[in-house]
């Protein structure tokens, strides 16, 4: 089921919006549910990442990688 939404966006992300749209030959409608829908799944894998290193971290200390450890420390927890 489908539902009609209204909502303001920037002008120039609207012009973006229609110049891939005519470039994909597609509507902008199918553009914006595409990227939400990556939106969405990219944020459920984020989360579910975060996940799993906190739980790899907590039973079994210290046995992360360097570049494992270097994510964790670089996330920057004040955008969630």
């Amino acid at each position: 089921m489908k539902t009609k939404i209204g909502t303001i966006l920037n002008e120039d992300i609207v012009q973006q919006l229609r110049e891939q749209a005519a470039k994909q030959n597609r509507s902008m409608n199918e553009i914006i549910h595409d990227a939400l829908t990556f939106y969405f799944q990219a944020s459920q894998t984020h989360k579910e990442n975060r996940r799993r290193a906190v739980e790899r971290l907590c039973s079994r200390p210290f046995n992360l990688s360097l570049n494992e450890i270097n994510d964790i420390l670089e996330e920057d927890y004040f955008e969630q």
